[in-house]
Parts: C-alpha cells; structure tokens; sequence
C-alpha cells in the first residue's frame, strides 16, 4: 500500500476518522500485531505525532478499531430472527473479517470498563445474544452463562477452523455444527 504524501499545510477534516478507517484497512490486510501508529499515519498523510491528539497510544487506536468492528457485528446480528440465524451472521461475519475477528477477540475484558465507547459496542453485541438465546431464562446468572457458553462455542468453532485444526469441509458445515451445539442454549 502506498503512502499517501504528507500535506504542507495543516490537516483540516476529521483526522480521527481517516485515522480509524486507514487502520481498520491496515488491520484487515496485515493484523493488528505490528500495526504502529507510524504506519497509520503515513497512510492518512500526516505526522505520526499528530494522532497522539486523538489516540493516547497504539492500544487506544487498537480499541478504536475494535469498538468499530463490534459495532458492525452488532449491526448485522440486529438481523438474526433465530439462534440458527445468529450463528450464521456472527460465523459468516469472523470468518470474512479474520484479522478484525482476532482483534476483537483479543481485547482483553478486564481493562474494557476503563474504555466506555469499547465496552458500549461489546455490549451490542452481547444484548444480540441475549435477545436470541435467552428468551426464556429468567435468571440473570443463568441468562449471563447462556451467553458465555454460546461464545465460547463460537469463539471455540471459530478459532480451530481457521487454524485448520477442526475437521469441517465447508463453512457452511461449521456453521451447521455450531448452530446445532448452540440449539440447545
């Protein structure tokens, strides 16, 4: 990918924005592993020191990035009418977005309360599940271990497919499996 040339003037329009949308690009070609906020700003055009007036380090943009990806999921899963359906749409959604799937996942939860905008889009997420798989559970402990087990499933799924280690033929046979251990939830 080539740099876009650096401006002689200051940067006016939503940096923040470009910023985002250049690292959500780089994220999805290469990983967010060496992702820096150099390479991001390069993309954009501007002096990587001019990102620290948007995001506090790397980590921060990292979420940024993340939050956004949660968002689209939860956009998409707003859609799903069955358990079936969820597990499709949110299969579908990790295996097309493989490297935007492995930072979304590796955004660790204990440090999402101190990153609200992080944790709002988790959260849409999550209120998806709920709405699917939890219907007739009264209990907000077992409502929350519904959820869990149908993440961890998913994650579970997800993860040992694109490793190559689960022996499915297809995608569509993933999902098939998937959705049928997350029936029962």
């Amino acid at each position: 990918m080539t740099a876009t040339p650096r401006r002689a003037t200051y940067r006016h329009g939503n940096l923040k924005s470009a910023a985002l949308k250049a690292a959500t690009r780089l994220v999805a070609a290469s990983g967010h592993e060496q992702l820096s906020l150099r390479e991001v700003a390069d993309a954009v055009g501007v002096a990587h020191r001019s990102l620290y007036n948007h995001f506090a380090d790397r980590e921060a943009l990292l979420d940024a990035v993340a939050a956004g990806a949660y968002t689209r999921l939860a956009a998409i899963l707003v859609k799903a009418g069955t358990p079936g359906d969820y597990t499709a749409k949110y299969v579908r959604f990790a295996l097309a977005n493989r490297a935007l799937y492995t930072l979304m996942t590796s955004r660790p939860h204990a440090t999402m309360k101190h990153n609200p905008p992080l944790q709002a889009a988790v959260h849409k997420v999550i209120a998806q599940a709920m709405r699917i798989f939890c219907q007739d559970i009264e209990s907000p402990a077992e409502r929350r271990r519904a959820v869990m087990k149908v993440y961890i499933t998913l994650y579970g799924g997800i993860s040992l497919y694109a490793a190559g280690v689960l022996d499915q033929p297809s995608e569509r046979a993933l999902i098939a499996e998937l959705s049928a251990m997350n029936a029962g939830m």
